[in-house]
């Protein structure tokens, strides 16, 4: 692959995974659940979050295929299946639904719910995966390092962001990455039936 498709491949990544993990949509509840906290402990818990994220998407990159071999899934049935649940969670977000039901206080939050399941979930879990079958490695590799950089510094200066963009703002682009989702999970249900159909000599 040349320099310019390269370049392609890794911009299509990065948007897809960065729509699917939408930092930009937890902000509000990043904002509620470290209420009253001092900036430093807010900051410590940004890292605390962001570190788990690079590692499960990194375990997952590197582990998908082996996973898919392990429980003797083509990568067609996950498109498929994944297509189904990346739509379901788009129609999930765009109906206002919160993401996580449970939350906990204090540094916990950190992992659990925002590393994940807010960042980190099915959705994000499926879509790594499924790249990891469809996409070059290095590509997915270099794709996860500038997403998880986007969703530091968006984090980081949450407060900043929403003072600029008001909560309507921050909801305004939320709901934008959710249609890229829904797009997203269309492709994947369309590569998924068209595997199935050619390797039954359909089409």
């Amino acid at each position: 692959m040349d320099f310019f498709g390269a370049t392609i491949q890794i911009i299509s990544i990065t948007g897809q995974i960065f729509a699917v993990l939408n930092p930009v949509g937890v902000i509000p509840t990043f904002l509620s659940l470290t209420e009253g906290m001092d900036r430093s402990k807010r900051h410590r818990i940004v890292r605390q979050s962001i570190l788990t994220i690079f590692f499960l998407a990194i375990i997952l990159a590197i582990g998908g295929s082996l996973i898919l071999e392990f429980f003797n899934v083509s990568v067609f049935s996950l498109q498929i299946g994944g297509g189904i649940l990346l739509m379901v969670i788009a129609i999930d977000m765009l109906g206002g639904l919160p993401r996580t039901k449970a939350v906990e206080s204090g540094d916990e939050i950190a992992i659990v719910p925002i590393a994940t399941p807010l960042l980190v979930g099915p959705g994000t879990m499926t879509t790594i995966i499924v790249l990891s079958k469809t996409v070059s490695f290095y590509s997915l590799i270099f794709s996860i390092f500038i997403v998880v950089f986007l969703a530091y510094v968006l984090l980081r200066y949450s407060e900043l962001l929403i003072k600029i963009l008001g909560i309507n703002g921050v909801r305004a682009i939320s709901r934008f990455m959710t249609i890229i989702i829904a797009a997203f999970a269309a492709q994947l249900l369309y590569g998924g039936f068209t595997g199935w159909l050619t390797s039954w000599g359909l089409i």
